[in-house]
Order: structure tokens, then C-alpha cells, then sequence
């Protein structure tokens, strides 16, 4: 049986489409697998360090959480597990009174958590004996702001 001979210019043609579809599945599998890990770019990355701003979600509901079962906290809204917080609020306004800080006490290590003990209505930690009140004064802050439309915005740019 004959073998089909092909001129230079098929074969220089195959080369090209085969070329083609190996870096189309290459950027496609690149473009999976940062889809798979949560990065969708530049903002994205900027987004889960610490400094941006971070909407909670509704105030009023979160002020009568607090109330009834203590300060909120979490690990790290911004995905980075470097910097967890403590939402905590006071008074009868949802509008007004909300702190936003650090629950982790500067210079501790990574395991180092606050926790709030309703009895006494202080935060402590996992990790020493000192104590913190609500408004979480002595720890590193952040803004906190209530919109017109009642939702509790964090700015990790803001505060002390």
C-alpha cells in the first residue's frame, strides 16, 4: 500500500495548528486552575490582603446578633489568614457604635486568638492572662462605617 506523500506546505501547516492547540490548552489550563484557586487577577490578589474594604452585610442584624450572643469573630475576611477580627457593637443605634479590631494582640503568634467570655464581658485570649472590653481599646483598629442603606462596611486602610 502507498504512503501519501504531502507537499512542504501541509506539513508546515499541521505543525502550525498543532502549535496552536497546544498554547490554547495551555492558557485554558492555566485559566482553570487560577479559577480553581480563587484568583481572577490584580484586584482579586490586592482584595485578600489586608487593605481594602470589606462589606459585611446588613448592621441592624448583625447589631442584634452582638447582642444576644457577643461580639462576632472571624478568622480573616480577606481569605489571607493573617489577620483575624472582632466586630462588636454598642449601643441602641445600629447606625453608630460599631468597633472593628485586631484578634490577635500584636507581636503574638499565629495560634494566639481573642474569645469573649460573656460572665465577664471581656475579651481574653488563648495565650495570656490580659483582658479587653468590648470597644476592644489597646488593640489595633479598623473603620467601620454604617451605609445609607444599613450595611456595616469595614476599611482595613482605616483606623489605628
Amino acid at each position: 500500500m502507498p504512503i501519501e506523500r504531502r507537499s512542504s506546505s501541509a506539513q508546515i501547516r499541521s505543525i502550525l495548528l498543532a502549535l496552536v492547540a497546544l498554547i490554547f490548552a495551555v492558557t485554558l489550563g492555566y485559566a482553570l486552575i487560577r479559577a480553581a484557586n480563587g484568583d481572577t487577577g490584580a484586584t482579586s490578589r490586592e482584595n485578600r490582603s489586608v487593605g481594602g474594604t470589606w462589606n459585611t452585610g446588613s448592621a441592624e442584624s448583625k447589631a442584634k446578633s452582638i447582642a444576644a450572643d457577643g461580639p462576632i469573630l472571624l478568622p480573616d475576611p480577606t481569605g489571607a489568614q493573617q489577620t483575624p477580627i472582632a466586630i462588636s457593637h454598642v449601643g441602641d443605634d445600629f447606625r453608630t457604635g460599631w468597633y472593628v479590631f485586631a484578634a490577635r494582640p500584636e507581636g503574638r503568634s499565629a495560634d494566639c486568638f481573642l474569645r469573649w467570655d460573656a460572665d465577664a464581658d471581656v475579651f481574653t485570649t488563648n495565650c495570656g492572662d490580659e483582658t479587653w472590653d468590648i470597644t476592644g481599646e489597646g488593640l489595633r483598629h479598623f473603620g467601620a462605617t454604617v451605609t445609607k442603606d444599613g450595611d456595616l462596611i469595614v476599611d482595613f486602610r482605616a483606623g489605628s
